[in-house]
């Protein structure tokens, strides 16, 4: 008897007014006409629920937040009053939860959907499911939801066919308006990048292309479009990384953009976590800790919020645009924890909050970027006009210090030039006096050899004498005139033996470095000298031919005589020939040919060293 009247009264508390529908209705919410049942244990089923005791709802969105051991029961019965077949759709709002079962009591059949489950024949970002009335009949029906690593929120709306395909329609065509218009925007950024490879755009680029990634799959796109149901449950098992991925990059932008290491405490407090970071996701993700699995994520999320307040209170300007653009996210992250908690539905006022937000978000970061490269561009035109003005200002110092190097080194060159000018005109005079000396001692000896040898030595001596005289001249003693040093020593020896039926014939066509000009003249007095002395024996007439020349950076002497050639058994001097081939070989570095089959004809050869 008490078990009769406990049933009587279950049948009468779980009594359900049913909702009279019509072919016109185009939209209704089921669950203000719904009644609800929790089950804690996760343990009922069809055929149990029907004895449970549900209550009565009154809100239009059922949150549980994240509830892996609840699954919530919906009953609600429609009723046809027409004299026409009605077929609706029920929507089941919510993507992401995990397992959607659709009952029907007078059908065998037992339709299942959910993130885990996506039917391959749904065009719906939700899970959908067909109902059929007959006319004048009404039924109740199930609605079994479960989602045991996504957060548990609960909608259900009626619809008709056509108006839920239009419906449908717009909410992809604006989901895919958004996706697009990130996409554009991530493609102009990472070719600024590519062009600048300012690390910024980069760090910009991999945080919205890691937070659409997670859109992607939170609004059901990546599980209708992308990815199969086992590619989607293994995503949700890992959604842990796809949180941490954006705070990662949001971090390393902020970081960057702030160029927090003008910060230093915050700056090692920061890299520190960034360090630990990816190893406490994967700890917690191996432990199966789900309940917990995004905290360091909004730990990492605060912490940088903190980081921007203290840099705008730093004055640092692009804190600015970082608290405008993180206040539109922070909001968004709070307003869909207060719509998963079941506190505060946004979305059934701003259905598109989210994706405006982040939207906002990226133009915002954008205008930051712009605004850092404006300001470095600005730096940069600081920096090179202090550049132009230090270079001008170092011109002008250097300009002065070479202007007094200049003078002094001048100054000096002059005291030098008057000092070198002073030691040839007194090595002249001491070597004029050697000569005189010789010259004294010639007149006084009565043997012809002897005094032949003193007129050679005094030869000798007037070859540098000569030179010396002419440096002593001339204001650029690096060359000596050639044909004036020549034609000097000539008239000397021609003085010494006399001999004015020997004709002597010089041609230059180049002047010679002073080094290599006394070593000329000492071939020359000798070659000359040789050829007086023994070339003309017995003759009345001769001739010497002296030319000099260049070829590129050879220097060619010749010196030729038409008298009785050398032999080695006349009576040469055969010191003066030593002389001429030591000069040569020793101190010119050159090379010495002696041709006498017809006359004499000495040909030299030195290289240019300078």
């Amino acid at each position: 008897m008490i078990l009769r009247v406990i049933l009587l009264l279950s049948f009468f508390f779980n009594i359900i007014s049913a909702l009279e529908i019509e072919e016109k209705t185009t939209f209704e919410n089921l669950l203000l006409n719904s009644e609800i049942y929790i089950d804690k244990n996760n343990s009922l089923t069809i055929d149990t629920i029907e004895t449970q005791l549900f209550s009565k709802n009154s809100q239009k969105t059922l949150a549980f937040g994240y509830s892996p051991n609840l699954t919530v029961w919906v009953k609600f019965k429609l009723e046809n009053s027409s004299d026409k077949k009605i077929e609706k759709i029920l929507e089941y709002a919510n993507p992401l939860t995990t397992d959607v079962t659709f009952f029907d009591p007078t059908s065998d059949k037992i339709q299942r959907d959910g993130l885990f489950h996506i039917s391959p024949n749904r065009e719906s970002i939700n899970p959908i499911f067909p109902i059929t009335l007959e006319p004048h009949s009404s039924k109740t029906f199930y609605i079994k939801a479960y989602s045991h690593i996504t957060t548990l929120i609960v909608s259900l709306n009626l619809w008709d066919k056509k108006s839920f395909s239009k419906h449908e329609i717009k909410h992809q065509f604006i989901l895919a308006m958004f996706f697009g218009a990130i996409g554009i925007i991530i493609l102009y950024n990472f070719l600024i990048y590519w062009g600048t490879k300012e690390i910024s755009y980069l760090y910009y680029v991999l945080f919205f292309v890691s937070i659409s990634t997670h859109h992607i799959l939170y609004r059901g796109l990546a599980g209708l479009y992308l990815l199969s149901p086992h590619e989607v449950a293994l995503s949700v098992e890992f959604s842990s990384f796809l949180v941490a991925l954006p705070a990662l990059f949001l971090a390393l932008f902020t970081q960057n953009i702030l160029e927090l290491k003008q910060y230093p405490k915050l700056n090692r407090l920061l890299n520190y976590y960034l360090a630990l970071f990816p190893l406490l996701i994967v700890v917690f993700q191996v432990m199966e800790l789900n309940r917990y699995k995004n905290l360091f994520s909004a730990i990492l999320i605060v912490f940088l919020f903190f980081i921007i307040v203290y840099s705008a209170c730093k004055r640092n300007r692009q804190a600015y645009f970082l608290i405008v653009g993180w206040s539109l996210s922070i909001m968004s992250g709070v307003l869909m924890y207060l719509s998963s908690a079941g506190i505060f539905d946004i979305f059934s006022y701003f259905p598109y909050y989210t994706e405006f937000a982040l939207i906002s978000e990226s133009l915002i970061f954008s205008l930051l970027l712009a605004d850092k490269i404006k300001q470095l561009h600005k730096e940069k035109i600081t920096i090179k006009e202090n550049l132009i003005c230090y270079q001008k200002e170092e011109k002008e110092r250097l300009s002065l210090v070479v202007k007094e190097k200049t003078e002094e080194l001048k100054v000096s060159l002059e005291e030098k030039e008057l000092l070198l000018k002073e030691l040839n005109h007194r090595v002249k005079n001491s070597i004029q006096t050697i000569v005189s000396f010789l010259r004294l001692q010639i007149d006084e000896i009565e043997e012809k050899k002897t005094q032949q040898i003193l007129v050679n030595i005094e030869n000798r001596i007037l070859s540098i004498s000569h030179l010396y005289a002419l440096l002593y001249t001339k204001e650029n003693i690096c060359f000596v005139n050639t044909h004036e040093y020549f034609t000097l020593l000539i008239e000397d020896i021609e003085t010494s033996y006399a001999m004015p039926h020997i004709k002597i014939e010089l041609q230059t066509e180049v002047n010679i470095p002073s080094e290599y000009a006394i070593y000329c003249g000492f071939i020359l007095n000798e070659s000359i000298t040789n050829s007086l002395q023994h070339a003309f024996l017995g003759r009345d007439s001769g001739e010497i031919l002296i030319h000099l020349k260049k070829e590129d950076d050879l220097y060619q002497l010749s010196l030729y005589d038409n008298g009785i050639g050398y032999t080695k058994n006349n009576n040469s001097d055969s010191l003066g020939l030593v002389i001429i081939e030591t000069l040569v070989v020793t101190q010119l570095k050159g090379s010495l040919s002696i041709d006498s089959t017809d006359g004499t004809k000495i040909e030299i050869e030195w290289r240019d060293n300078e």
